[in-house]
């Protein structure tokens, strides 16, 4: 447990936790959004919205637009008019791909877990 003695650090380690979390999120960001329309067809602003609420982050559509985009165009998610919005739905590939990478990360968790317990 890290005892922050004064305001001055606890704002400069809270600087660096958002930091961190955004950096997770923009690194995981293709993750984010297959997992998310997995659940249900989502469009664009629901997905920016889900990453807003679950991790306190705001992105713009110019960032999360593109990935939509490289999603669709290797057939990892379909993309449906419907109106003025576009829903999302995720692909046979797309599910495959997800399932794959939530054994990776869960094999990442396994080996992060062990440097947080050795360093306790």
């Amino acid at each position: 447990m890290v005892l922050v003695v004064n305001t001055a650090e606890e704002a400069k380690i809270q600087s660096f936790l958002r930091r961190y979390r955004r950096g997770l999120v923009n690194s995981l960001l293709e993750f984010l959004i297959l997992s998310s329309v997995e659940r249900s067809d989502l469009c664009g602003y629901d997905i920016l919205t889900l990453i807003y609420d679950r991790f306190h982050i705001l992105l713009s559509p110019g960032q999360i637009y593109p990935v939509i985009d490289y999603l669709a165009e290797h057939g990892l998610v379909s993309k449906q008019p419907q109106g003025k919005r576009t829903l999302l739905r995720l692909s046979t590939l797309g599910a495959s791909l997800l399932r794959t990478w939530r054994y990776e990360l869960s094999s990442l968790q396994l080996e992060f877990n062990k440097l947080v317990v050795s360093e306790a």
